[in-house]
């Protein structure tokens, strides 16, 4: 017995039965390596972009990540595969053709159907990396015949396609009833109880949409009135509008718009946190800011990620501050993104990182201001406390992030704040206290670039009410905090 059991081990010890074993492990380890490697890719269904992949695990499972709420997770197969799929961003033409102005009661039907040839399109992709891998390794490892290197490729494309069957045919879409939550979407149970507050402020916000154009026009009518100390004509003033801290509030961009129609703003000047997670479907709300028609001067702010500064730089008529003084229709502008916009974090820490973050920005500010030919009118970043290290080196410093609206005088500097234009944004909404949306519109002296007036302007929403103040800057110095401005501290 023993003789026998050492001559069979003799044989498959033999060259043929190794090069057999190496052929065995390039199928299974090359194709899974090339998958995970390459097989992921983006796929649009119905004006969405999902990125499918296979991840090797120990339990069958699919995760769908939705940025930046999070993700769900349910054990929906068997087999040594996890299908990822993460949506990656929305076509909001294609999507609002779908979803406007009612629900499709054939659009569930019809998303699945077209998901159908993406799907198979994505498995074929899979199948054919598993020969390749194959192939790929069995030849680095063995150097075999090419009888033998194609044989290898076709198992490893039987052997995805096999472990792809499996999962399709014990697949279970009703996993997805009971799945499990990870990240902001984990809190959904919790929070369902204020869906129906939430959406009673919505609906009073969007029945309210026509009172605001009355107002603002009617706003504009009276503005018009006020006088302008140091204008000898009105045609001479340019209005630059100030923004900040919009957190991806929708309603914001149409309170934006009406304000550059309705007062012939000249630019706009973002101080910051457009978005509120970062993501890149929240940024892809900016597409709406070419149809304003002006300059819009862009400050990343701690919300706003690298995704989202790279497709503002991408909208026709934003001009993204990157620590230059650029001109801007003769008005000389300096600033830089937030130190936490270059991350994915949005605040620091501890106190010390914070303070280390904002002294480089300043630093890198300042040494921008010494190269510079000529100094900036105005000097704009996210954080007050960079622009304040700046008071009596430009006449106009703007800042975000406090949710506060502020006009102060700082020295030779006046400090402008204007709130939060996007009424917090989702946090607005679930305070007892109406945060307003609020702007500031800055008046020009067209032949010497002075500041000459600012409009601080407020509109509560639910209530209906517009207001507006006109501070005529040559008046004596006096911080400004409106009574009625409840801020929500932002993080």
């Amino acid at each position: 017995m023993q003789a026998r059991a050492a001559a069979i081990l003799g044989k498959l010890s033999g060259p043929k039965w190794r090069l057999l074993l190496v052929e065995l492990v390039a199928v299974v380890v090359g194709a899974a390596l090339c998958v995970v490697a390459f097989g992921p890719g983006v796929y649009e269904v119905q004006g969405l972009h999902f990125r499918g992949e296979l991840r090797p695990v120990l339990s069958g499972r699919t995760v769908l990540e939705i940025p930046p709420l999070g993700s769900l997770i349910a054990d929906t197969h068997r087999g040594p595969v996890e299908l990822h799929i993460t949506l990656q961003g929305i076509r909001p033409d294609v999507l609002a053709e779908n979803l406007y102005p009612q629900v499709d009661p054939d659009l569930f039907r019809d998303l699945e159907s077209e998901s159908q040839s993406p799907v198979l399109a994505f498995i074929a992709k899979q199948i054919a990396l598993g020969g390749l891998g194959a192939v790929v390794l069995f030849w680095a490892l063995a150097r075999p015949p090419w009888k033998r290197l194609c044989r290898a490729g076709v198992l490893g494309a039987v052997f995805v396609g096999l472990v792809l069957a499996s999962s399709v045919h014990t697949y279970d879409r009703g996993a997805f009833q009971e799945p499990e939550y990870r990240g902001v979407i984990a809190a959904a149970p919790r929070v369902m109880h204020m869906a129906d507050e939430m959406l009673t402020k919505l609906q009073d916000f969007q029945d309210k949409t026509d009172l605001l154009v009355h107002n603002i026009k009617t706003l504009f009518g009276q503005a018009e009135r006020l006088t302008l100390l140091g204008a000898t004509e009105e045609e001479s003033t340019r209005r630059v509008l100030i923004i900040a801290d919009i957190h991806n509030n929708p309603f914001a961009l149409d309170f934006i718009e009406s304000l550059v129609h309705h007062f012939r703003v000249d630019m706009i000047l973002d101080a910051g946190d457009f978005t509120d997670f970062g993501s890149p479907i929240e940024a892809q709300a900016a597409a709406k800011i070419s149809g304003f028609g002006v300059p819009y001067v862009f400050a990343p702010g701690n919300h706003d990620s690298p995704e989202v500064v790279r497709f503002m730089r991408e909208v026709p008529n934003v001009r993204v501050l990157n620590g230059q003084v650029v001109d801007v229709r003769g008005i000389r502008i300096l600033g830089s993104p937030d130190p936490w916009a270059h991350g994915e974090t949005v605040v620091a820490a501890t106190k010390e990182e914070e303070q280390w973050r904002l002294d480089g920005q300043i630093d890198r500010l300042r040494a921008s201001l010494v190269e510079a030919e000529a100094g900036p009118d105005i000097l704009m970043a996210h954080h007050p406390a960079v622009v304040q290290h700046f008071a009596g080196e430009a006449p106009i410093l703007i800042s975000g992030h406090t949710h506060r609206v502020l006009l102060e005088q700082l020295g030779d500097s006046w400090h402008l704040n204007p709130g939060s234009t996007g009424s917090a944004g989702l946090r607005g909404l679930q305070t007892t206290s109406e945060v307003p949306y609020s702007a500031i519109i800055m008046h020009f002296n067209g032949a010497d670039q002075t500041v000459i007036a600012a409009d601080i302007i407020k509109y509560n929403a639910l209530s209906g009410s517009f207001t507006v103040e006109r501070r005529l800057m040559g008046s004596p110095a006096q911080e400004y905090i409106p009574e009625s401005t409840h801020p929500v501290h932002p993080s």
